[in-house]
């Protein structure tokens, strides 16, 4: 069964696509990342993710981000590093990025990428008082297509 993308696109143009399911990462900071690297080339996209990782680039969060430091990379904008989501960001753009070359894209850029909730599975402390602790999965999916 073929998974259902958050966008619709032309099946005439050429686009490669990527989506990766069930992450155990938090849906805000992947959608922060996302929010990010939107509309960048795949090379650019790729080494501003690399350079997250290493701590030398901070994600700028627009959205959730009550209580976060800010940054003098930024602009005094706030932002923070979230090392798993770029991680799990980095493999699906290589994967991406790989469909891409397969279908001869020579200059891929991103024309659409997103993260949302997948699954809520509810748990529940066994000892004391009974305490809700949920676990979350998310998805993310990829578009690229060919700037010519």
């Amino acid at each position: 069964m073929a998974k259902k993308y958050m966008t619709t696109y032309d099946p005439s143009k050429k686009c490669a696509r990527a989506r990766i399911d069930d992450v155990n990462v938090s849906y805000k900071k992947l959608a922060a990342v996302c929010d990010n690297v939107r509309g960048m080339q795949i090379e650019d996209a790729m080494a501003f993710l690399k350079d997250v990782i290493a701590m030398k680039r901070p994600v700028r969060f627009r959205r959730w981000n009550k209580k976060m430091g800010h940054r003098r990379e930024l602009g005094g904008k706030k932002g923070r590093y979230p090392i798993n989501a770029a991680k799990v960001i980095l493999q699906l753009l290589k994967n991406a990025k790989a469909n891409a070359d397969a279908m001869g894209l020579l200059n891929p850029f991103i024309v659409h990428i997103a993260a949302n909730k997948k699954h809520n599975y509810p748990r529940i402390s066994p000892k004391g008082r009974p305490m809700m602790a949920d676990y979350e999965t998310a998805f993310a999916e990829v578009i690229l297509e060919d700037r010519s």
